[in-house]
């Protein structure tokens, strides 16, 4: 049977989208183009956190303060409150708590501190007993550490940004001796100081160097220290190394110090200073004249100190000082603080009659009006705030 072919069909011409669609789809497209450019150039005016707070706090339960509803937590004596990763850390001296913003209790790990101290990088923390043993660390809403020896005297612990864990205690026959841990806690070195007595040690971001804070004389007066070693030369040499940088800050006792990608800043009684990687001093800021009431170093590249003209009263002033010793804002007080805390570009005053939150050019964020009788304060970097009284906390959205 002979095969009948079939012309093809001509191919329909495509038919064109109206006039109306094409305006629609060019607007649109000027639209995006224009809302990204506005988006780039205003994006630190923008502030998205507020957005990301009602998507991360949207199951609690709304309460009187504009937050979650208040929860029972143990305390104690010498309490010392702090964020962990979203959750509530509490240590005194029966032991240490975590809890949820709602209040559920992850960790609680009972044991008796005199001098409980705290310090947190992330979602991990360091406990431990100053001038005593015990010492434990928390990751991941559970104990992953227990320093576990009774013979040891601990003069301070930190972990790192990158994880790794120094605590320095007391040995006989030297100053000082620093235990360095990596990220998974194994220990990797002891570093023996006879030079000097050593106050506190902190590996860099990086995990590549250790600094150390010593104590000792010039010319018979107080003197202080930072001193930077290579991990690769203490392999070599763990036992009184030679420092590949130091840096000199005479009498001023540091108080607290960070570590971060953009260098290094020690905050003193006095004093606030601050340097780069390899120790060179890039500013300070000094307030010799006034008294240091509270502080925080929890803010991105900053610190926030309240200071007065006496050591206790009304007359206060809070000053964001940027990572080379410059005033980047100021503000009076004339009303007491109960409690100042910061965290990443947010900075809280606490009083008897509100919470005030802040930008980190002291623009007022948020207020809330209602505490509830509360006396503590830990600030979120997103904005948010635990409050606390001496037997409740809640978590408030500003």
């Amino acid at each position: 049977m002979r095969e009948v072919k079939r012309e093809k069909e001509p191919p329909k011409a495509k038919k064109r989208p109206s006039r109306l669609v094409r305006l629609l789809a060019f607007v649109l497209t000027i639209a995006l183009v224009v809302g990204a450019i506005y988006l780039v150039v205003n994006r630190d005016r923008l502030n998205f956190d507020a957005l990301k707070r009602w998507f991360t706090y949207s199951v609690l339960a709304q309460g009187d303060a504009g937050g979650g509803e208040p929860f029972a937590y143990q305390g104690g004596a010498k309490l010392s409150l702090a964020n962990c990763d979203g959750d509530l850390l509490v240590v005194s001296q029966t032991g240490v708590r975590l809890y949820s913003p709602n209040g559920t209790a992850y960790i609680q790990d009972t044991f008796a501190m005199t001098d409980p101290v705290c310090q947190v990088s992330g979602d991990a923390a360091v406990v431990y007993d100053a001038g005593g043993s015990a010492l434990r660390v928390y990751r991941d809403r559970q104990r992953v550490f227990d320093l576990g020896r009774a013979d040891a005297t601990i003069l301070s612990a930190r972990l790192s940004a990158g994880g790794q864990l120094c605590v320095v205690s007391r040995a006989n026959g030297y100053k000082g001796v620093i235990s360095v841990y990596d990220e998974d806690l194994h220990q990797l070195m002891d570093l023996q100081l006879s030079s000097s007595y050593v106050l506190d040690a902190v590996t860099s971001p990086d995990g590549r160097s250790l600094l150390a804070v010593t104590a000792g004389q010039d010319e018979y007066l107080f003197s202080c220290t930072l001193a930077r070693y290579a991990f690769s030369d203490l392999k070599e040499d763990p036992e009184d190394p030679v420092p590949s940088h130091t840096w000199s800050i005479g009498n001023r006792l540091p108080l607290d110090l960070a570590w971060d990608g953009d260098g290094l800043r020690v905050l003193s009684e006095y004093a606030a200073l601050s340097a780069g990687d390899t120790l060179e001093e890039r500013g300070v800021r000094d307030w010799s004249d006034r008294y240091l009431n509270r502080y925080s170093l929890l803010g991105d590249d900053s610190f926030a100190v309240l200071t007065g003209k006496y050591r206790s009263g009304s007359q206060t002033t809070l000053e964001i000082i940027d990572a080379r010793g410059q005033v980047r804002a100021s503000a009076d007080f004339s009303q007491p603080i109960l409690d100042l805390s910061a965290a990443g570009k947010y900075v809280g005053v606490l009083t008897a009659r509100e919470l005030n939150i802040y930008t980190r050019d002291l623009s007022l964020y948020a207020t809330v009006e209602n505490t509830q009788d509360a006396t503590r304060l830990v600030m979120l970097p997103d904005g948010s705030a635990y409050l606390a009284s001496q037997s409740a906390a809640w978590l408030c959205l500003g």
